[in-house]
């Protein structure tokens, strides 16, 4: 964790990226076995440590400056996290965290920087643009064709959005936004087959309509019912009394 990384980030690619590096700086600290040996180790314990803290001190207020967190709920746990953890190496003269304090807080600290960089994925994916080539990577593999049908686009387009190469997205912008909302939040439990097998699930909750005729019927009125499927799950699916599981697994 580098300490001259003191910057508060300017863009949404950077804050990621930074936020990213400090979640995998955290998490090998966490992943670091802990020396119990005893004091001809203690001087080289409590220096490493330090060296740790005031890098991770650092990292956390530059992000925690920066325009888009400066007054976002995560930002003000992260910075608190950051003083429970001092708090903790002040009552632990020895670095060997006995009691697992330390540990304890960079671990809801990685928690936060996760959710961190979660809320900047979704809203970069808020834009068509992000949203478009979203969606084409994450159904990597599924078939051109059929990418191209869920997002009203042609199978070029969508081949170029697999190359990231995105221009301005000027037919159905309003669609290809919520199709990235909903693959984003479908993505953990299924997989890329099993995503474009939801959009065309009869589903009671719809009254055995599927997510892409509500799509097809007006993707603004529909979004925070189609959000709140997506959002429950594979759990919420009917296929006629087969499983979703099944269906997936036969795919």
């Amino acid at each position: 964790m580098p300490t001259a990384v003191l910057k508060p980030p300017t863009t949404e690619e950077e804050l990621r990226e930074r936020a990213e590096g400090l979640a995998q700086d955290v998490e090998e600290q966490l992943e670091a076995p802990i020396d119990t040996t005893e004091n001809e180790q203690r001087d080289q314990r409590i220096a490493a440590r330090a060296t740790f803290f005031d890098a991770l001190r650092a990292a956390v207020l530059a992000v925690a400056k920066s325009s888009a967190w400066r007054a976002h709920d995560l930002a003000r746990e992260l910075l608190l996290l950051v003083e429970e953890f001092r708090d903790a190496i002040t009552a632990d003269p020895d670095a060997q965290d006995p009691q697992w304090r330390q540990r304890e807080a960079l671990q809801r600290m990685l928690v936060v920087l996760h959710a961190m960089i979660r809320q900047l994925e979704h809203d970069a994916i808020d834009r068509p643009e992000k949203a478009a080539q979203f969606v084409a990577k994450t159904l990597s593999d599924v078939e051109v064709s059929e990418v191209a049908v869920l997002l009203e686009s042609s199978p070029r387009m969508v081949a170029n959005y697999r190359k990231g190469q995105v221009g301005q997205i000027r037919k159905h912008p309003n669609r290809v936004t919520l199709v990235g909302q909903l693959v984003y939040e479908l993505r953990y439990s299924m997989t890329p087959r099993g995503v474009l097998l939801w959009f065309d699930a009869p589903m009671d909750l719809l009254g055995g309509r599927t997510p892409r005729e509500l799509l097809d019927e007006d993707p603004v009125a529909n979004r925070d019912k189609l959000m709140a499927l997506a959002r429950g799950g594979r759990g919420q699916l009917d296929f006629g009394g087969v499983s979703y599981g099944d269906v997936e697994h036969a795919a």
